[in-house]
């Protein structure tokens, strides 16, 4: 073989190659249930758009920052996080709240032997008399100081568990598929999931592309619709182990609810679409 010939052959495979791997649709760390139902949610959007792309999660964990680096830089093509306007000025957002809303529905996770204080809790001047804790940095913290309620703000989120078990607050208000699990696996601690309340505030999750990426985008949107459309996409999520685990466990047709607002929540928010939104009245 001719040394031009050689050279050639070679670059086409090196092209070949690269393409190979700019093809393939990549996301964050799964990490969990969560992540693998939103990575699901992203296949079966692939299926109804007819979009024949491999999804290949990357093999290290990013922060939130990090991830949108990745992704302005085409190392990542893909990202799910909450819905905030900073967020939409930076990468371009499939306006679909991947969980239906879920990660504003809360459960409070408690010194197991302190149910008794919230007794007689059915409202949000009753539930002002008693002390939340979340991370300083976290948005849920400004959603519940914006509503009146005290936060307790640690620096640490791991000192959380420790501090509602030393009595520092009476509760961490977590997304109702993530409770129990915090519960189980903080063995070191006396932890519970208070029986009776949930504090709701509209919170969506999206995923979010490069704005350049108008193919991915357009795959994922319109895939998203229509399965939405067709009630697969209610099927896959109301289905999976994670949603259909925490329906029988939470009982949240059967609490007590509590709503307040959420400022941070983009005004294009697509509130006006109930079919996007979770109705446990229908769970």
């Amino acid at each position: 073989m001719k040394k031009k010939t050689i050279a050639s052959f070679f670059l086409f495979c090196g092209l070949t190659l690269s393409n190979s791997v700019l093809a393939q649709v990549t996301t964050p760390m799964v990490l969990g249930e969560r992540d693998r139902l939103i990575v699901d949610l992203i296949k079966l959007a692939f299926e109804k758009s007819n979009y024949s792309q491999k999804i290949q999660p990357i093999d290290t964990y990013y922060s939130e920052a990090r991830l949108v680096e990745e992704v302005k830089q085409d190392q990542v093509s893909v990202i799910w996080a909450g819905a905030s306007n900073s967020m939409q000025q930076q990468l371009k957002a499939i306006k679909i709240p991947i969980f239906k809303g879920l990660l504003g529905h809360r459960v409070f996770v408690i010194e197991q032997s302190n149910q008794a204080a919230f007794e007689g809790v059915s409202s949000l001047e009753s539930l002002k008399r008693l002390k939340a804790g979340l991370g300083r940095f976290w948005g849920d913290t400004e959603i519940l100081e914006n509503a009146g309620l005290e936060v307790v703000k640690p620096v640490k989120a791991q000192s959380l568990f420790h501090m509602v078990d030393g009595g520092r607050f009476d509760y961490l208000p977590l997304a109702v598929h993530e409770a129990w699990e915090v519960v189980e696996t903080q063995n070191e601690v006396n932890l519970a999931v208070e029986d009776n309340i949930l504090l709701i505030y509209p919170m969506a999750m999206y995923l979010y592309v490069d704005p350049q990426n108008r193919e991915l985008y357009d795959a994922i949107n319109n895939g998203l619709e229509a399965a939405i459309a067709d009630g697969s996409y209610d099927q896959l999520f109301y289905q999976s182990p994670l949603i259909s685990n925490t329906f029988k466990t939470a009982r949240l047709n059967e609490r007590q609810i509590i709503k307040i607002n959420n400022p941070l929540l983009p005004a294009d928010a697509p509130l006006h679409r109930k079919e996007l939104w979770l109705d446990i009245q229908d769970r």
